[in-house]
């Protein structure tokens, strides 16, 4: 059915100053572009323009390239970081302690020929502030410096004057403090002197504080002691490990076997109890 523009006007309540064929095209026009802008949108949105591409690509490359050279130059850092100190061959630590030796060979020799009367003091000085020590063993040192055997006796001679150097009072503090830290007999005592460079005479002086009650004392507190240790094993075994310590201590057999007679007697009534 076919419609005047007056009747199409009149329905759709136009002025009578508006042509119905301009409202259609119009309508037709708004729904073209609300259809390609929805196109668009579904699409991805608005395309960029050809500079803002570019611009985009710059910034993206640029930032890329800052975080990879960031990036490896933080791993060279770790890497440095990390790095371990080198391990040395044996071959190299001694070398390197033969230059220290050399080096400290080379300076105590310039120091002996300036002063050898003053080089020689001092290393005796040095060695008795570390220990007492006897005139043999003081003497060895010196020859192991290299000093000269009159300069070491001259001033080996000057320390005994002045009581620093006394093999007397050093074999008597020697016995006592061996006795009461190892339980030496006479017989470990007198090689102890002996290996310490005291001479027969001195040492036989220095002897003369343990009698035969004092170190018959000394091998029953260390027989006593062992004992203890074996309270679970049959006699036999107490026997040969009794005579063995005791043996070691330098105590002559017939006072060994007196001692363990002793220390075996007195348990056997306590065990039977």
């Amino acid at each position: 059915m076919n419609h005047r523009p007056d009747d199409v006007g009149q329905s759709l309540g136009l002025p009578d100053f508006i042509d119905p064929s301009d409202v259609v095209e119009a309508s037709f026009d708004a729904s073209t572009t609300w259809g390609e802008e929805r196109s668009s949108s579904a699409s991805g949105g608005f395309e960029p323009r050809d500079d803002e591409q570019s611009s985009s690509a710059g910034r993206r490359g640029s930032s890329g390239s800052s975080f990879g050279e960031g990036a490896r130059s933080s791993g060279r850092g770790a890497k440095g970081k990390g790095r371990k100190k080198k391990q040395l061959t044996w071959a190299e630590k001694a070398e390197r302690r033969e230059k220290r030796a050399q080096k400290r060979r080379e300076e105590e020799a310039a120091e002996r020929e300036k002063d050898p009367l003053g080089f020689a003091r001092e290393i005796v000085l040095r060695q008795l502030t570390a220990a007492p020590k006897s005139r043999a063993q003081l003497a060895d040192k010196l020859r192991e410096k290299e000093v000269d055997d009159d300069v070491a006796e001259a001033v080996l001679d000057r320390m005994e004057d002045v009581k620093l150097v006394d093999d007397e009072a050093y074999a008597g503090m020697l016995v006592r403090s061996q006795v009461a830290s190892r339980g030496l007999a006479r017989k470990a005592l007198a090689q102890e002197l002996k290996r310490k460079g005291i001479t027969p005479e001195v040492a036989e002086g220095a002897l003369e504080q343990v009698d035969d009650d004092a170190e018959r004392a000394v091998a029953l507190q260390l027989a006593r002691k062992k004992m203890t240790t074996m309270s679970r094993l049959d006699e036999q075994t107490q026997t040969r490990r009794l005579a063995g310590l005791l043996a070691r201590k330098g105590y002559p057999p017939s006072l060994v076997w007196s001692v363990i007679k002793e220390i075996q007697g007195s348990a056997a009534p306590d065990e039977a109890h």
